[in-house]
């Protein structure tokens, strides 16, 4: 299971927002749902997602450091 929190960047696998990115903005583990921000054409929506609809973003540098 992955482990989300405040902050870390996710895309959405499923439903109107599928392909976006968003930051998670609050999270609600009892009923596994996340509060996340996307930003949709220059506008800032909220929208609430289950765990299972999102999937977390890894950021790794190059071996350059850059």
């Amino acid at each position: 299971m992955t482990i989300f929190r405040l902050g870390d960047m996710v895309r959405i696998k499923t439903g109107a927002f599928q392909s976006f990115t968003g930051r998670i903005e609050g999270i609600n583990q009892s009923r596994m749902l996340l509060k996340i921000k996307v930003n949709i054409y220059g506008r800032t929506q909220a929208a609430r997602l289950k765990f299972s609809e999102v999937e977390k973003i890894e950021f790794k540098e190059d071996a350059s450091g850059q």
